[in-house]
C-alpha cells in the first residue's frame, strides 16, 4: 500500500467519523413566541451541553444515537427532550412554560416564619461540605463576552462622536466588544487556579488576546463573600441570616424527580453589598440548582453601572451529590457621558475530571498562561469548537470588523489618518501638537509653552518648550524607545534651562527599562517633589504661599530596571550632580502683598546651615530591590500582567555617595551610605468591613559621613490643604515638609483603612450617598527630632454620577505627644502617585 494511499484512507476515514457528529440546533422560546436567551440545554446526566444565545438559538454537536436533551431556564418549566442522531441534521424547536410552582402542604400561617429559612438554613449548613466536597478538578471553558451600545450622543463636549470606526449603527447602537475564548482550568483546594488558554478570538483584532477569564467568572454562592468591586455576602453565607430575608415562592420538580424550592433573597437594607432575586435549592442536598441574582451599581459602589445580573445552573456530575457549575451568564447595564450600554458574558462548563492527580507542584505564580498561537484559529475552527451560536448580528460584526481591520492596517488608510490628525490647529498653541506616521510607528511631540506657565518666587514665571520622539518597534508596542528634550526659562530670574532625557523599553515580560538623563534643571530637595508645581504656583498667586524649594541641578543620570525573578524587582542608579543653591528673585502675588511676606527660599530645618545648603558635586550609586514572595502573574506571549500578593512586598532600599577628587569641575564631595527597609501592603480586605492598607520602614545613615541638605533622608509631607490620596499610604498629611529631615536614623509608618460603605449603608439619608468612609493615622521618629504623629478621617467617593474622585479629610497632629493642630484635605484621586505602573 502507498503512502499516498494510506494518507488518502485515512482522510475518508477522518471525514466518516467527523460526518458522525451532527448538530442538533432549534430555537428555545416561551410561550408567546419569544425567544430565551442564556437558556440551557444539556445531555441529560452529563455536562455535555451549550445555552442559547441572544435570540434563543442554539446547537450541540453529538454522534450518532439517542439522547434526552434537558431544555431549562431559570423562571420557566424544565423540558426533557429525546433526540435520535442518524447521520443528519436534526432541528428541535422547544417552548418552555413558566414555572408550575408547587407548595405541597406548606402552611404559611400569620405571624409564621416563612418556610424558607429552614430551607436555607440547611444550605448553609451544607455550604462548607458544598465548597470543599471536590479536592481538585480540570475542565474545559468556553467564553464569549459582547458589550453593546444601545445609546450613543453625537457629540461629547463639542467633539463629534462619529460611528466609532464604523461600530455604531443609524440608531447609534452597535457592539464595540466581542470576543471568544477557549480555556482548560484547573483547580485545587483551597484557592489554587492555573487556567491555559488554548484559543482566543477578538472581533476586529487579530493580533489581539481575549480578557476573558474564567477565574474572574469565578462567582462562587459557596464562599462567604464575592467580589464584584467590593465583597458582596452571598445568599447562604455563614452571616446571611442577618443581612437577608427570604420567602418561598414554592417548588418545582426537575428531569430526575428532585424537588427544588424556589427562594426570594430580599436585602434587609439596599445599600448594603448584597444580591437580590431566587435562589434554587435542592430538597435533601440542600445545595444550589441554579441562581438568578442581581446586585446593583449602587450597592458595590461602582457608578458606571446600573445593575449586575448573574445567572447559573448547577448539574450533578458524581454521585451522590456532586453538583459542579455547568454554565454562568453575567448580564449588565449602564452609561456614562450619555453613552447607554449593554453587555453580557456567557461560560460553559464541560468535560469535568474529578480525580485528575495532578503533580504537587503543577500549581505555580502563573494563574493564567495563553498559548503561543491562540490567537491564530481560523474560521474553520471556530465553527466547529463554539457551543454557543453567533447570533446574526455577532456574525454580522465578525466579517464588518475584520474586513475593516485589514483596511485600517493598510498604509492608505493610515497616511489618510495622519493627514487629517497631524493638522496644526490653533489649539496646538494651548494644548501642544503631535505628528505621527503610524505606519512606521513613530510620532515626534511638541509641549506648548502656553500650557506649562508656572510661578515660583526663585523663577518667577517660567514656562518651558518640550520636543519628543517616539518609536514603536512593533504592533503591540512591548519594545520602544523615546527621546525628550526641554527647554526652560525664568523670567525673573533671566536663566534659560535645558535637559534631555533617552528611554529604552526592552519587553513587557521582565520590565526591562534604561532611561538616561541628563541637562541642567531646577529641582526640589526633595527628589519625590512633596508638592507639585501647579499646587505651589496657585497657593503663591492667591495665598502668597511659597512652599517649594529648589535648587539648581546640573547632572547625569543613568536608570536600569529589572524583574530578575517572578516578584524580585531591581530598580538600580547612578548620578553624577552638581547642586547649587538659588536666591528669589519675585515677590509677586495677587492677594495678601501687605499683610504677609514671602520666606526665603531655604527649607525650613534646623541643619539645613549655610554649610550644607552650598555648592556641591556628588556621585550617588543606590539599588532599589522589592520583594513580593506569592506574586501571582498572567503569562501572555509577549507580556506579563502583575496580579499582586496575599503577602506584603519586602523593600531594601540602599543609596551611597562616593568622593573622589579631580578638577574643580569633575569631583565629588560626599561620602555617606544609608540603608532602609520597608513593609507594606495595599487593599488587604477584611470582607465587608472593607480593605486596610500599611506602610511601615526604618532606616538610617551608617558608617563616616560628608553630606549635604540634598542627601538627608526627607519626608512626604504637606502644608496645604490640597491632598493626592493615592500618595497617603507613603506620605503625611499635615507634617511640615523638611523640618523632620535627618542624616541619622528614623522609622515611619502609614496606616488607611477604607470602610467602603460598611459604616454609612445603615444610616438614613447618608447610605443613599454612595460615600466612604476612610480612617488613617501616620507616625514618624527621628533621632533629632523624636516623635511625631497624625490620625485622620475622611469621607471618600465624593461627586456625582461616574464623577467621585474627591476626598475630605480632617487631620489632627501631634508633636512630642502635644497636640499641634487641626486642618482640613481635600484630595482628587487621580489614581497615581502609586507604585510605578508596568
Amino acid at each position: 500500500m502507498t503512502t499516498r494511499l494510506m494518507f488518502f484512507l485515512f482522510l475518508q476515514l477522518f471525514w466518516l467519523f467527523k460526518v458522525h457528529a451532527q448538530e442538533v440546533r432549534g430555537i428555545v422560546t416561551e410561550a408567546n413566541g419569544e425567544p430565551l436567551p442564556f437558556a440551557t440545554v444539556y445531555v441529560q446526566g452529563t455536562t455535555t451541553g451549550t445555552t442559547t444565545n441572544l435570540q434563543g438559538e442554539y446547537f450541540l454537536a453529538l454522534e450518532n444515537g439517542s439522547y434526552q436533551l434537558v431544555f431549562q431556564y431559570v423562571g420557566y418549566g424544565h423540558q426533557v427532550e429525546k433526540v435520535t442522531v442518524a447521520g443528519r441534521p436534526v432541528q428541535l424547536n422547544v417552548v418552555l412554560e413558566n414555572e408550575s410552582i408547587q407548595l405541597q402542604e406548606i402552611e404559611v400561617k400569620a405571624n409564621a416564619e416563612d418556610p424558607a429559612y429552614p430551607i436555607i438554613r440547611k444550605a448553609i449548613a451544607k455550604r462548607k461540605h458544598n465548597l470543599e466536597q471536590v479536592g481538585e478538578y480540570t475542565c474545559d471553558v468556553y467564553i464569549k463576552g459582547n458589550v453593546k451600545v444601545l445609546d450613543a450622543p453625537d457629540k461629547i463636549l463639542g467633539q463629534d462622536i462619529g460611528d466609532l470606526e464604523g461600530s455604531l449603527d443609524t440608531n447609534r447602537q452597535g457592539i464595540v466588544y466581542l470576543s471568544e475564548s477557549v480555556s482548560k482550568l484547573y483547580f485545587r483546594q483551597p484557592d489554587k487556579f492555573k487556567e491555559v488558554m488554548v484559543s482566543s478570538k477578538v472581533s476586529g483584532n487579530d493580533q489581539g488576546f481575549s480578557f476573558n477569564s474564567a477565574q474572574d467568572m469565578n462567582i462562587n454562592f459557596y464562599e462567604n463573600l464575592t467580589r464584584f468591586g467590593r465583597e458582596v455576602i452571598s445568599p447562604i453565607a455563614e452571616s446571611a441570616l442577618a443581612h437577608y430575608r427570604y420567602k418561598l415562592h414554592g417548588a418545582v420538580v426537575d428531569e430526575e424527580g428532585r424537588l427544588i424550592y424556589k427562594i426570594e433573597v430580599i436585602p434587609k437594607w439596599l445599600e448594603e453589598p448584597v444580591y437580590q432575586g431566587f435562589i434554587y435549592i435542592v430538597n435533601g442536598l440542600w445545595n444550589i440548582q441554579s441562581t438568578d441574582l442581581f446586585v446593583t451599581g449602587q450597592s458595590t459602589q461602582q457608578p458606571l453601572f446600573d445593575t449586575f445580573y448573574i445567572r447559573q445552573t448547577h448539574v450533578p456530575v458524581a454521585a451522590p451529590d456532586v453538583w459542579r457549575l455547568f454554565s454562568q451568564t453575567f448580564s449588565l447595564r449602564g452609561g456614562f457621558f450619555g453613552f447607554k450600554f449593554g453587555g453580557s458574558f456567557t461560560a460553559i462548563y464541560r468535560n469535568y475530571n474529578l480525580s485528575p492527580g495532578l503533580p504537587s507542584d503543577f500549581f505555580g505564580p502563573a494563574i493564567m498562561k495563553v498559548e503561543v498561537g491562540a490567537n491564530e484559529k481560523d474560521t474553520a475552527y471556530w465553527n466547529a469548537t463554539r457551543p454557543v451560536p453567533l447570533t446574526q448580528e455577532e456574525g454580522q460584526d465578525y466579517q464588518k470588523k475584520d474586513s475593516l481591520q485589514v483596511v485600517h492596517a493598510s498604509k492608505e488608510y493610515l497616511d489618510s489618518m495622519d493627514q487629517v490628525n497631524n493638522k496644526f490647529k490653533w489649539t496646538s498653541l494651548m494644548f501642544g501638537y503631535s505628528h505621527e506616521n503610524s505606519w512606521r510607528r513613530r510620532a515626534i511631540t511638541l509641549e506648548a509653552p502656553v500650557n506649562t506657565i508656572q510661578f515660583n518666587t526663585v523663577q518667577g514665571y517660567n514656562m518651558y518648550a518640550g520636543l519628543g520622539y517616539r518609536k514603536d518597534f512593533d504592533k503591540n508596542k512591548v519594545r520602544w524607545m523615546e527621546v525628550k528634550s526641554r527647554l526652560s526659562y525664568g523670567f525673573d530670574e533671566k536663566v534659560f534651562r535645558s535637559s534631555g532625557e533617552f528611554t529604552y523599553n526592552f519587553n513587557r515580560k521582565s520590565f526591562s527599562r534604561l532611561t538616561i538623563s541628563g541637562g541642567r534643571q531646577t529641582a526640589q530637595f526633595n527628589e519625590e517633589e512633596p508638592i507639585s508645581r501647579q499646587a505651589n504656583t496657585l497657593y503663591t498667586f492667591f495665598f502668597r504661599r511659597n512652599y517649594i524649594r529648589l535648587f539648581d541641578k546640573t547632572y547625569l543620570r543613568l536608570n536600569y530596571r529589572r524583574e530578575i525573578a517572578n516578584g524580585v524587582l531591581v530598580h538600580t542608579f547612578v548620578e553624577w550632580a552638581k547642586r547649587s543653591p538659588l536666591a528669589d528673585h519675585s515677590d509677586y502675588s495677587f492677594f495678601y502683598r501687605d499683610s504677609r511676606t514671602y520666606d526665603l527660599n531655604v527649607p525650613e530645618n534646623f541643619a539645613a546651615d549655610a554649610a550644607v545648603l552650598a555648592e556641591s558635586r556628588a556621585l550617588t550609586v543606590g539599588i532599589n530591590l522589592r520583594l513580593r514572595p506569592g506574586q501571582k502573574y498572567l503569562d501572555y506571549p509577549d507580556r506579563k500582567y502583575l496580579m499582586g500578593s496575599k503577602w506584603p512586598d519586602l523593600w531594601l532600599h540602599y543609596r551611597q555617595g562616593i568622593a573622589f577628587g579631580g578638577s574643580d569641575g569633575l569631583r565629588s564631595d560626599v561620602r555617606f551610605q544609608r540603608l532602609s527597609v520597608a513593609l507594606t501592603k495595599e487593599n488587604l480586605s477584611l470582607g465587608i468591613a472593607g480593605n486596610t492598607s500599611f506602610n511601615l520602614e526604618t532606616g538610617g545613615f551608617i558608617g563616616r559621613k560628608t553630606l549635604y541638605f540634598q542627601d538627608f533622608k526627607h519626608f512626604m509631607g504637606n502644608e496645604t490643604n490640597l491632598g493626592n490620596p493615592a500618595k497617603y499610604l507613603t506620605s503625611f498629611k499635615a507634617l511640615p515638609y523638611y523640618k523632620y529631615s535627618t542624616a541619622t536614623s528614623w522609622a515611619e509608618g502609614h496606616w488607611e483603612h477604607n470602610f467602603q460603605g460598611f459604616l454609612l449603608d445603615k444610616m438614613p439619608l447618608l447610605k443613599k450617598t454612595g460615600w466612604t468612609t476612610i480612617a488613617g493615622a501616620g507616625f514618624l521618629y527621628t533621632h533629632e527630632n523624636k516623635d511625631y504623629w497624625e490620625v485622620s478621617l475622611g469621607l471618600g467617593n465624593l461627586g456625582f454620577g461616574i464623577f467621585r474622585m474627591m476626598r475630605f479629610d480632617v487631620v489632627s497632629s501631634f508633636q512630642h505627644g502635644t497636640y499641634a493642630g487641626t486642618s482640613y484635605l481635600i484630595g482628587l484621586n487621580t489614581g497615581s502617585g502609586g507604585e510605578v505602573s508596568f
